[in-house]
């Protein structure tokens, strides 16, 4: 499966799921999306998408370190059903 069918997939299983799904633009490296869980959790997180083959560039990892720095809740996927885990650990 293609980094782009996993996230497809993935994004619209979340959107099944009422949550809010945004890709995080504006900025090299950082990760492909952001969700927000329903409420009344609304719970944040980022999802870098890629396929079991790939692998983060340099400038992802230091992305992915400096939103953890901050807090901020990210995950690596690379399969759907890694995805759909997610989604359903975060729809409280």
């Amino acid at each position: 499966m293609t980094e782009a069918l996993i996230e497809k997939k993935v994004c619209e299983f979340a959107q099944l799921h009422n949550f809010w799904v945004r890709k995080f633009t504006g900025r090299r490296g950082v990760p492909d999306r952001i969700f927000i869980s329903p409420p009344p959790a609304s719970l944040t997180f980022f999802i870098e998408f890629k396929t079991p083959q790939g692998v983060l560039s340099a400038m992802q990892k230091r992305e992915i370190r400096l939103l953890k720095k901050q807090g901020a809740v990210v995950f690596i996927v690379d399969s759907f059903e890694g995805g759909k885990e997610i989604i359903l650990g975060y729809n409280l």
